[in-house]
């Protein structure tokens, strides 16, 4: 394949494989709050992390931005835990805002003995191999797994349904047809991206990804959310994505003849479909940057490890 995002992105269904395939358990007996502290596309896994240690291991959990923690720490209490994410483990807002946690500490990474497994109590690796393209792909759902795994840990639940994932990411991925919808978009400069429940955080990482490597002015919202107020922003030249099922707030953005690309939920259990509404949001950043000539890889102003 002619360029790593794309590599990466076909590489997912095998990284899955390989995490179901390895057990991993959180080495603290007792845990009744959760801290999440991670950047960018890892804070967007973290808050799918939220959303599952809430909603599967009913145990309350706070995610914040790393950076933002320095001004506004989480609260910890005797029994928290804190769970730091990071591609790199070499993530410099993370490591300083985990410097100040006295909780346990868990780090998810794909930085083998990076600064942060030095910082904290246990290191789960997410094992996605090397990722090369700036833009995160692979590294995000290795992150997935581990954060399912964990929150069916804590509920004391058996996880078997991601068994079937990583085909079923083969089968989109066979019968991708994304590079016609991109084209749809070359000349379009702004976008909206609204998902709900657990998707909510794949529309914020497919808007991330439409910014990184497109260079789109892409917004993410709560479909909810949508309707107080953001929506006055929607004209006949603001293209929407919508992920899943979103209710009346598609009839809502219909109403004002506002173009609509629809990417369904599988069907699968909601619970597990992010792993699925993410590939095409990924293919869609690829393709769009490849019609409008990007370096896909390597795009402007950002770089794969923000250390300083």
């Amino acid at each position: 394949m002619t360029h790593f995002m794309l590599k990466e992105i076909h590489e997912q269904p095998d990284v899955i494989r390989e995490l179901l395939d390895r057990s991993i358990s959180i080495a603290f007996e007792k845990v009744d709050h959760i801290n999440i502290l991670a950047c960018g596309t890892s804070l967007h896994a973290g808050l799918i992390g939220q959303f599952l240690f809430e909603q599967v291991a009913k145990i309350p959990t706070q995610v914040r931005s790393s950076s933002e923690s320095r001004f506004a720490p989480l609260l910890e209490t005797s029994n928290t835990l804190t769970i730091s994410i990071t591609q790199s483990g070499e993530t410099a807002d993370t490591i300083a805002a985990l410097k100040t946690v006295q909780s346990k500490q868990i780090a998810i990474t794909n930085g083998i003995d990076s600064t942060i497994t030095k910082l904290v109590d246990q290191t789960i690796y997410t094992n996605a191999g090397e990722e090369k393209s700036v833009a995160a792909t692979k590294t995000f759902t290795a992150q997935l797994v581990i954060l399912y795994q964990l929150a069916f840990e804590l509920a004391q639940k058996q996880l078997t349904e991601l068994r079937l994932i990583p085909q079923q990411i083969e089968a989109i991925l066979r019968n991708n047809t994304i590079a016609e919808i991109a084209k749809t978009l070359e000349n379009t400069r702004d976008l909206i991206v609204i998902g709900s429940g657990i998707n909510t955080a794949i529309a914020l990482e497919g808007a991330l990804k439409l910014k990184e490597a497109t260079y789109t002015h892409a917004e993410g919202y709560a479909a909810g959310e949508f309707l107080h107020g953001p929506i006055a922003l929607l004209d006949s030249q603001i293209p929407t994505i919508a992920i899943g099922n979103v209710g009346k707030t598609l009839d809502r953005i219909r109403a004002n003849q506002t173009p609509v690309i629809e990417i369904p939920t599988p069907a699968i259990p909601e619970l597990f479909s992010p792993f699925l509404t993410v590939i095409p949001l990924q293919l869609l950043a690829y393709e769009l940057a490849i019609l409008r000539k990007i370096d896909v890889d390597r795009p402007r102003n950002i770089t794969k490890s923000l250390t300083t």
